[in-house]
Formats: C-alpha cells, sequence, structure tokens
C-alpha cells in the first residue's frame, strides 16, 4: 500500500520530457536572447547535422517521425561587418531564393506578420516563406522559413521541412521567439 499511492500518483500526472540542447545551440540561443519552445507533445529527436550542406549551416536540427516533420535552425547575431547589416529582408530573401527549387513550376509564397505576431514572435520584422526546397537541401516537398529580426541581436531562421502539413504545424512555427 505505501508503494502504491506514489506509483498513482506518477502514472496520474503528466510526465514532462525534457530536451537537451547541445551547448553550442543553447550558447548562440543565450547569446542573441532567444527562447526555444521544444515540442515535448511529440516525438522530436535531434538530428544529426549535415555536413555537406552548402545552402546553409543548421546550428540544431531535429526530426519527428510521427507528424513527418523536419526542423532546422540557424541563428545569426547582428554585426556591423555584415553585407546585410540591419536589412533583415534582403538577407532572408536572399536565402529563400538561395534554399528554393530552380524548376520553372516552383512558386514561393512569403507571408508578412501583423504587429501583433511581431509581438508574439518578439521580433521587429518578420517574414514566412514557403517554397518548394532545391533536392541538394531536403528530399521534402515543401519548406517553410520563418525568419525574425530583432535589431541589435540579429536573425533567427526556422526552416519546417515536410511533404504534406501535419496540423501541428502552426505551433511549429513559433519554436523561436526573442525574449
Amino acid at each position: 500500500m505505501k508503494l502504491l499511492f506514489p506509483l498513482l500518483f506518477l502514472l496520474s500526472t503528466p510526465l514532462m520530457a525534457q530536451l537537451d540542447l547541445p551547448a553550442d545551440f543553447q550558447a548562440r540561443l543565450d547569446g542573441m536572447d532567444i527562447r526555444f519552445n521544444a515540442p515535448l507533445d511529440s516525438d522530436f529527436r535531434e538530428r544529426t547535422l549535415r555536413q555537406d550542406n552548402r545552402w546553409l549551416e543548421d546550428h540544431f536540427a531535429m526530426t519527428s517521425r510521427s507528424e513527418k516533420l523536419e526542423l532546422r535552425f540557424h541563428l545569426l547575431p547582428e554585426h556591423e561587418g555584415d553585407t546585410y547589416y540591419q536589412m533583415p529582408h534582403l538577407a532572408a530573401t536572399t536565402l529563400a531564393m538561395n534554399l528554393g527549387s530552380n524548376d520553372e513550376d516552383a512558386v514561393t509564397a512569403v507571408h508578412s506578420f501583423g504587429e501583433e505576431e511581431l509581438i508574439l514572435y518578439g521580433a521587429d520584422w518578420a517574414r514566412m516563406y514557403t517554397f518548394r526546397p532545391k533536392r541538394s537541401f531536403s528530399d521534402k516537398e515543401q519548406a517553410q522559413l520563418i525568419a525574425l529580426y530583432r535589431e541589435g541581436r540579429g536573425l533567427a531562421y526556422t526552416i519546417l521541412l515536410f511533404d504534406k502539413a501535419p496540423i501541428t504545424l502552426e505551433g511549429r512555427q513559433l519554436s523561436l521567439r526573442f525574449r
């Protein structure tokens, strides 16, 4: 009986999984004052970073079998020597065009966020690009690039890769937010 109560208590309370982030990615998040919202309600696992990716260096990547979704993250602190210093619209658009397919029928859609969404992301500027990725970048049919910018901190990219959009897609778009 003494063991039964603690066992029932443990089974009745939701267990919170914790995702251990690599130290270098956590340092990048802290350095740019970004909050990472880990998808603890799914089966996401850290994915090995690709070393042969010439389009964008992933700082962290994770994948979910049940959602059939891959998330990749890239954080770019702001510094005056950068080619796109204080021009996130040029940096993000250039990246989206480099990651997007060059096929004749490929389409890129751009979504501008409103004031409420900017507040939610803690960003001064934000865009979402939806496109078919280059096969050398991903074998998935669709990609969404969420680009967030905060003056003095830099650009944070979340890339969502999928064949068919999972019902959780909108929530996964909020994986990164400035504090």
